[in-house]
């Protein structure tokens, strides 16, 4: 199985993305938020916006670390957030 792309790499593929498109790249979840629906609106997406879809809690997922997870993407993602801030 072919590994997924980090939290990093996800952030500079957004970076870069926001940086040909001219777009400023977000600095706030809510700025965020609403980039990606006006993105999503004018690339004519057909699903419905966010906070038109019931919000559903998932539950705890069973057996995540039992995956291969030793945690390295949280000390990842913290990392990332610290360097971000």
């Amino acid at each position: 199985m072919k590994a997924k792309p980090t939290i990093r790499q996800i952030y500079a593929l957004a970076a870069a993305l926001c940086e040909r498109a001219g777009e400023e790249f977000p600095e706030t979840r809510e700025a965020a938020s609403e980039l990606i629906e006006r993105l999503r609106i004018e690339n004519g997406h057909p699903a419905p916006r966010l906070e038109d879809v019931p919000f559903r809690p998932r539950g705890r997922r069973r057996g995540w670390r039992r995956r291969g997870d030793d945690g390295r993407a949280s000390a990842a993602a913290a990392e990332l957030a610290r360097e971000m801030s």
